[in-house]
Order: C-alpha cells, then structure tokens, then sequence
C-alpha cells in the first residue's frame, strides 16, 4: 500500500498533471502538424523541466543538498518562496503566450490563457494562506483546478461562445477524470501522511475558487 500511494504521489504530482491536462487540451484543438509539435514541446518546457528546475533549486539552497523526500515534506518558509516564483514564472509564461503568433494556439489562445490566469490566482491564493501559516496540499490544489476547469469548458470555453461545440462531453470527461485523480491523490497524501484533511480541504477549496471566481468575472454572471 505504501508503494502504491508513493506511486500515485509521483505520478500524480502537479507539474505532471497540469502538462497532461494541457496536452489533453491542444489534442482537442484543431492545432495539427508541426505547430502542434512546438505547443507541446513549448508546454512541456513551461510546465515541467523549468519548474523541476527551479523547484529544485528551492530544495537545495534551503537543505544545501536534495533529496526527492524534500519535495513531500518541505518547510513551509520554502513553500512561500516556491509559490513567489511560481506566481512571477506564470505571469511571464502568461505574457509570452499572449504575444506568441495567432498561429501556434489558433482560436484557443483564450482558453490556454485562462488557465494560465486562474493558476497564477490559485498560486496566489494558495501564497496568503501560507503567510497565515496555513499549509494546504498543491498536489488536491492542482487536480481540483482542472477537474473545475474540465466542467467549466464543457458549459463555456473563452473566446469560442460563438462555435457551435461537439466536444463538451470531452470537456466533461476531462472533469470527471480529474475527479478520479483526486479521489486517489488524496488518499496517497493523506495515507502518506504528508498533508491533514484539513490541508488537503483548503487545497481542495482553492483548486474550486479559482476557476469559479476567473469565470464570474469574465462572463459578468
């Protein structure tokens, strides 16, 4: 049981699901050939090795060396200075794909940067409760925030109100996918021990906000 919630843990972890989602994402796009080749290469970049890299580099400067067990158990102070530089690194990822051409993301520029946007909120959401010294759990945080986004598409997606939508049950599936990674990421966090229920609720609760409160501000509703 330990192994396999080690496993689900890793498999699991933020910077791999938001590149899966993302993924997910542009396949459901009519972006094809060689630009779809630099999206995912660019996301893959963006989303994973340069995170790794700096999160890393967190790790080690505050442990002055780095262990994989770090990254499940680490201090709060460095989860504060993680979530700085995560909030500056999306915001500067965000105005790079809204100034990439029209022809790399097509039509769905809006919904790429929405989500974009809303995780920089949940990031920073997620950095004030860490100054009121209240962990919550990024790997519900992250999971919650694309099952959310999932449902929200397949209601209303950014910038494509007036395209008539055969893929809302993809959009919906995408949600109910992620609710399934949820389930079992939060019971591998919690039978590992690395985070409370309580952690894991305000993970939960920001992964749900941050969509919702973006959407209700971009519709007006």
């Amino acid at each position: 049981m330990i192994k396999t919630a080690k496993f689900l843990s890793i498999f699991f972890h933020p910077l791999f699901v938001s590149f899966l989602n993302f993924l997910f994402l542009l396949l459901l796009s009519p972006i094809k050939g060689a630009v779809l080749g630099f999206d995912i290469t660019l996301f893959f970049l963006c989303i994973v090795v340069i995170p790794m890299f700096y999160t890393a580099a967190v790790v080690y400067n505050d442990n002055k060396e780095f262990s994989w067990a770090y990254l499940s158990d680490m201090a709060i102070h460095s989860r504060r200075k993680l979530l700085i530089y995560t909030v500056i690194y999306n915001l500067l990822v965000l105005l790079f794909v809204l100034n990439l051409n029209p022809i790399f993301f097509k039509s769905y520029k809006p919904m790429f940067a929405s989500i974009i946007m809303g995780f920089i909120f949940s990031m920073i959401l997620s950095f004030l409760m860490h100054l009121l010294n209240h962990k919550n759990s990024l790997h519900a945080l992250t999971v919650t925030f694309y099952m959310t986004f999932g449902f929200i598409f397949a209601w209303k997606i950014p910038g494509l109100e007036i395209i008539s939508d055969i893929s809302n049950a993809w959009y919906l599936g995408m949600g109910i996918v992620n609710f399934l990674i949820l389930c079992s990421v939060v019971w591998a966090r919690i039978f590992l021990k690395a985070h409370t229920v309580k952690e894991i609720a305000f993970g939960i609760l920001i992964g749900i906000l941050s969509p919702v409160i973006l959407t209700l501000l971009t519709y007006g509703i």
